[in-house]
């Protein structure tokens, strides 16, 4: 655990693999069984169900198991193993990334204060996740920009679990202003209450399907895939790829800024040194 009270990704990878092998949950029965798995990959290959699977195996007398925990193990490598089901639909929601997580009294976009339109202060902030492939651990950036200054901070994340993405979102902005910050409604962003609390800001929502009600967020998104295309894993991108693209990002000149560069306008408005401001 580092000075900041988080696990390194690595050791904690390294650690949660050893806890699930030494509790031989149920769940993951068929990761630590390689002549299982081998078999139930055989099978889906050969067209079967989940649920004949089940039924075949039990018929037989050779292993009780659930279709729910092949359906667990195939979604745990949603990329990879998508093709093994006859019906591909979509990867899961993580458990207990629902509807019923979702903190109450969400603010809508229209009860930002007007001060957030005119664009006149630093710390109005537009979030959103730029994904790659939905893959089995949900590898993604989330990009936080300033309204004012168009100055963007990218973030490595390997969760869409809302309690998670709302520390996370405290760690991006930790030491800049933050007054607002508006998001779209991804359930990811579901615990704006707790973001409040750790900023001390307002969090609110654009209302569905409108990215255009953050349209500085979706400028520096369409910026992003210029280094992180559609379609790519983002699995080996590390923190120090997306800080070095947001960097390049926020030295480049913009025209709606008089050609200055973001982080310099961002740290003009803020009263922080440039270098400070990422």
């Amino acid at each position: 655990m580092n000075a900041g009270g988080i696990y390194y990704e690595i050791h904690a990878d390294a650690a949660m693999r050893r806890r699930r092998k030494a509790a031989k949950a149920p769940s993951l029965i068929i990761d630590n069984d390689l002549q299982l798995e081998a078999n139930i990959e055989q099978l889906l290959q050969n067209s079967l169900s989940p649920e004949q699977i089940t039924g075949y195996m039990e018929r037989g007398h050779l292993r009780r198991l659930s279709h729910q925990t092949i359906y667990d193990w195939v979604h745990r490598r949603w990329q990879s193993r998508k093709e093994y089901l006859r019906f591909k639909g979509r990867p899961r929601v993580p458990y207990g990334a629902g509807k019923g997580f979702w903190q109450a009294h969400k603010r809508h976009i229209s009860e930002r204060p007007p001060v957030v339109a005119k664009r006149r202060r630093a710390g109005d902030w537009e979030g959103d996740l730029v994904h790659g492939i939905r893959d089995d651990t949900f590898h993604a950036l989330l990009t936080l920009v300033d309204r004012a200054s168009g100055f963007g901070v990218i973030w490595k994340i390997r969760t869409l679990y809302p309690h998670v993405v709302a520390h996370i979102v405290e760690i991006a902005l930790r030491g800049l202003p933050a007054h607002t910050i508006t998001f779209d409604n991804g359930i990811e962003f579901g615990h704006h209450k707790t973001m409040e609390k750790l900023l001390k800001c307002k969090v609110y929502f654009t209302d569905t399907n409108s990215p255009q009600q953050r349209g500085a967020n979706e400028n520096f998104n369409g910026l992003v895939r210029e280094f992180f295309p559609k379609g790519k894993s983002l699995a080996h991108v590390t923190q120090s790829d997306a800080t070095r693209v947001a960097t390049i990002l926020n030295r480049r000149p913009r025209k709606r800024l008089g050609y200055e560069c973001p982080r310099n306008v961002f740290a003009a408005m803020s009263g922080l040194n440039p270098y400070i401001a990422r």
